[in-house]
């Protein structure tokens, strides 16, 4: 009876709910599904026909992309022989490390909606390519890498026959990648780029390019007209770009051995005009070739020179001063620069990336007499991770970039504190990925406001003196704690931080739990609960950040990505509440948090029904009851990392038969394990000494 009456409830609620929205015009649920994302646009498109009907609109169709990694592609197999069934379309597919049979049927029938193709590292024979090639004539985007057994013979495209065909289907190709063919000759290089005469991008990275010009006259003694099928020159490269050069706007030279004389040839071309160029990883650029390409190429707008050991300080100064319309600018692990070099970033008024992560000797000071020294509303995304910066510097770019996005402060261990996070809060309203990772600093306090209000009052009063506002009693400092303070401990410095934190947590669940019911007059109102568009939030290795944070500010539904890897303190009380205010969960990583129990992989299994990604590394307390609830619950997983779970069984994939998406499992071999009997082998006896005769 019980359940009759809850069935016709359900019912009733259900006819109340079908004519108020289902039955919306189509242009209404478009207009109101262009707001969301791809990932809950596919949610929302689980709900009802008419929803799914609305998600399949052609703007919302070029946001979903089909990869296919580590698998057997063929019509009689899946996933293609299930693909066949249905009715979507298909217009941008990678294939990974795929191994193609028979699949003319597919591309038959999906192929002219087909636009953009991506082939990585697969065994794919020519005729199966040439195939796939012959039945997507729409194309716009093909690549092709590091397919070394496509382009091994040297063969491609050589047939007239195969020419014809697929010339008329490259015509509208704009984008090419040949990136980490070590097989790639001139003469394929110019059979595939011939065929595309409207290229505008073109990915040459990884590729063994020759850049000396003594190769060439070897290769090319009396005939330079003929196209060498040995190497691939950069002399040659030059050519073809040279016929196209009214078109190419963007290059890819990453990771290959191009020099300061090459980058000066290239960026002379005759009305070459290019928009963008990847030169990371070059070792081999000196400041002649980038003041040539500065001067030559001054309208680029998106420059990478990352990890280039020889950039340095005047090659930046050349950049800044002739590429005014920079709008993107990556300089990590460029470790020639330094605080002078970086003061004139100022002087990019366009500027919208700006990447300086892992730069030794750039400091705080650079930033604050640089970038920093008046408001940018034009920066988008900020990338500091491993800088010597100090809490100045951190303050004044939250003050000073109020619309930033992606804001990337990992691994500044000395100069995130709470302090510096409230601010954050309190500025960047519109962030939408954070990375705290390795800011050890950081701590509860940040997160919630307690016990903050007089720090960011001091600071808001006085902020010339950002030290002495810093230089506040530490939260720890109970009445308890000073009466112990002559007391002698016989702990370690590690089981006494143990300890510590242990009070800390106490102490702040207190306050918390008083909060609550009367409003506490320490606590700041800046939470991050305020960044209600966060969507990545990166904490690992934070080890004061505990279940309080979890508990009372975590309520964030679009989050989407949360890392606590390493953060000892958050335990199954944190998890419940987190798994029902962060619904959105799509990446979760919990590696080395040794509290977390099966109880805990339970609620995260059962309420994150978005999962695609668990990482527990480490985590000692799970036992095979974690895998039975991830099998029965975690129907959208991917990837599984359960590496270092010693109460596990040696082979955990045999539980997850039942997950139609798993395809990866991180898994250790069987034990022993650190610390277990039997982990250090005992070596065989040495072989008896041979007896004197």
């Amino acid at each position: 009876m019980y359940r009759n009456a809850e069935r016709n409830l359900y019912n009733k609620d259900y006819d109340d709910f079908g004519p108020k929205y289902s039955d919306l015009p189509m242009e209404i649920l478009v207009e109101i599904f262009g707001y969301l994302n791809p990932g809950d646009r596919f949610a929302v498109g689980l709900t009802c026909k008419r929803w799914l009907e609305a998600t399949q609109y052609q703007l919302f169709v070029n946001d979903v992309c089909f990869s296919f990694i580590k698998t057997h592609f063929g019509d009689n197999i899946n996933p293609a022989c299930n693909l066949l069934k249905s009715s979507r379309v298909f217009q941008t597919i990678i294939f990974s490390q795929v191994e193609f049979n028979d699949s003319d049927i597919f591309f038959s029938r999906f192929g002219e909606n087909i636009q953009n193709l991506t082939f990585k590292a697969c065994d794919i024979r020519e005729k199966t390519f040439v195939n796939i090639l012959t039945n997507t004539p729409n194309l716009r985007s093909l690549k092709v890498e590091g397919c070394r057994e496509l382009l091994m013979p040297g063969r491609l495209f050589e047939s007239e026959t195969e020419k014809g065909v697929i010339a008329q289907n490259f015509r509208q190709i704009t984008s090419l990648s040949l990136a980490y063919n070590r097989y790639l000759s001139d003469a394929l290089f110019k059979r595939i780029v011939m065929l595309t005469p409207n290229l505008r991008s073109l990915d040459l990275s990884g590729c063994s390019i020759s850049f000396h010009k003594g190769l060439y006259r070897k290769f090319y003694p009396g005939r330079p007209d003929d196209a060498s099928e040995n190497v691939l020159t950069f002399h040659y490269i030059t050519q073809i770009i040279t016929r196209q050069v009214d078109k190419i706007k963007d290059l890819n030279f990453s990771s290959t051995l191009i020099d300061g004389d090459a980058l000066e040839v290239l960026s002379s071309l005759q009305n070459l005009r290019l928009d963008s160029i990847d030169l990371s990883l070059c070792d081999q650029l000196t400041n002649p070739g980038i003041s040539a390409l500065a001067q030559h190429q001054s309208f680029i707008s998106y420059l990478d020179v990352s990890k280039s050991a020889r950039f340095t300080d005047s090659s930046l100064l050349i950049v800044c001063k002739h590429m005014v319309n920079l709008k993107s600018l990556k300089l990590r692990r460029c470790r020639a620069l330094t605080d002078q070099g970086v003061q004139h970033i100022a002087e990019l008024k366009q500027l919208q990336v700006l990447d300086i992560s892992e730069c030794e000797s750039v400091t705080g000071q650079g930033i604050i007499r640089g970038i920093a020294t008046a408001q940018n509303p034009v920066l988008v995304e900020l990338y500091v991770s491993a800088l010597n910066l100090c809490e100045s510097s951190v303050i004044k770019i939250a003050e000073n970039f109020p619309s930033l996005r992606l804001l990337d402060m990992s691994y500044c261990f000395h100069s995130v504190s709470d302090l510096c996070l409230q601010i954050v809060f309190k500025s960047l309203i519109w962030l939408r990925h954070l990375n705290l990772d390795y800011c050890d600093k950081i701590s509860d306090s940040a997160m919630t406001g307690v016990r903050m209000l007089q720090k960011v009052q001091d600071y808001e009063l006085n902020k010339s003196t950002v030290s002495n506002a810093v230089q506040v009693e530490p939260m720890s400092e109970e009445p308890q704690a000073q009466e112990e303070m002559f007391k002698i401990s016989l702990r370690s410095k590690a089981e006494q931080e143990i300890v510590n934190d242990a009070k800390r947590k106490k102490a702040m669940m207190e306050i918390c739990q008083q909060n609550v019911v009367n409003k506490d007059d320490s606590c700041s109102e800046y939470t991050i609960d305020m960044l209600k568009g966060l969507r990545v939030l990166r904490l690992s290795q934070c080890n004061k950040i505990s279940d309080i944070s979890l508990i009372y500010s975590f309520k964030l539904i679009e989050l989407k990505e949360l890392s606590l890897a390493k953060c000892q303190q958050i335990s199954i009380e944190g998890i419940r509440v987190l798994v029902k205010n962060c619904t959105s969960l799509e990446i979760l990583d919990l590696s080395e948090c040794h509290n977390i129990n099966d109880k805990s992989v339970e609620l995260i299994a059962i309420h994150l029904k978005r999962l695609q990604t668990l990482s527990l590394d480490r985590c000692f307390q799970l036992s095979d009851f974690s895998l039975d609830y991830i099998a029965i619950h975690c129907l959208n997983l991917r990837t599984l990392d359960v590496r270092g779970c010693r109460n596990m069984c040696a082979e955990p994939n045999l539980r997850l038969i039942n997950v139609p998406t798993l395809r990866t499992i991180h898994m250790s071999k069987p034990g022993p394990y650190v610390g277990e009997p039997g982990y250090f082998v005992k070596k065989p006896p040495p072989p008896p000494m041979p007896k004197r005769i």
